[in-house]
């Protein structure tokens, strides 16, 4: 303002009209130029799940808005045609580690001329999945997603890069379970099975009254109570080979 005083008091009012007009101006040029210069895609990211287990796979979710005009390459067409199809490189960080591709939602397909090919790609909305397998407890997910934005009306091929982290996942660590290997402990004719080589089997009053009940069925007896089995065998004895 006190420029402006300044300047009505010592200039004529036709220099000032002009100082202004041309300040105003270049003001204008540079909205201009800094709308035509503004990115013509906005992404979003997130995880399929905030929490999960370690060992356990999860999907890395991308969203992207994209401006009147203009479009995105996908990832899943010949990459030696000649545009820069989308692509994740991840840092090796031992934390995580990717599972598949790249996998996008939604691609359109059509022929172009100018590459002599197919070429897959998005307008408007895009969507793209990334599965990974969570490695630690504390996992640093972070990677770089590459990717070409183009206008035919505007004539323009842009490349760009945007940084994908995610340092606050919350990773609960799967329980270790001991290795069973199969044993088995015989007791007298019964063979009895276990699944653990760190507890022995345990015997009841009622397990061992059923082992006796067999060895009685098994066993035959005289009259008199005696084992008929080895009666037998001395009988055997006397008669083939026994004492003279």
């Amino acid at each position: 303002m006190v420029f402006l005083y300044y300047l009505s008091h010592r200039l004529p009012i036709y220099i000032i009209m002009r100082y202004l007009l041309i300040t105003f101006s270049f003001l204008f040029l540079s909205i201009c130029v800094q709308a035509q210069t503004a990115k013509p895609i906005r992404w979003s990211f997130s995880l399929s799940k905030n929490e999960v287990k370690q060992g356990e796979s999860i999907e890395i979710i991308m969203n992207a808005e994209i401006s009147t005009d203009w479009y995105l390459y996908s990832s899943d067409f010949n990459p030696d045609l000649g545009p820069t199809v989308s692509s994740i490189v991840f840092e090796n960080n031992g934390s995580f580690k990717a599972v598949g591709k790249l996998m996008p939602i939604g691609a359109k397909e059509k022929y172009d001329s100018l590459w002599d090919g197919k070429i897959r790609y998005f307008t408007k909305h895009a969507a793209f999945r990334q599965k990974i397998k969570i490695l630690k407890t504390n996992p640093i997910l972070k990677g770089t997603l590459i990717y070409q934005v183009c206008s035919d009306k505007e004539g323009k091929c842009i490349p760009y890069e945007e940084t994908i982290l995610f340092d606050k996942l919350t990773v609960i660590a799967a329980a270790i379970v001991p290795e069973k290997t199969l044993t088995a402990v015989v007791i007298g004719k019964e063979i009895i099975k276990n699944s653990s080589t760190t507890e022995m089997p345990a015997f009841s009053i009622s397990n061992l009254a059923a082992l006796e009940s067999k060895k009685e069925k098994l066993i035959k007896k005289d009259h008199n109570g005696n084992d008929v089995v080895i009666a037998q065998l001395k009988m055997f004895t006397q008669k083939y080979g026994g004492n003279k």
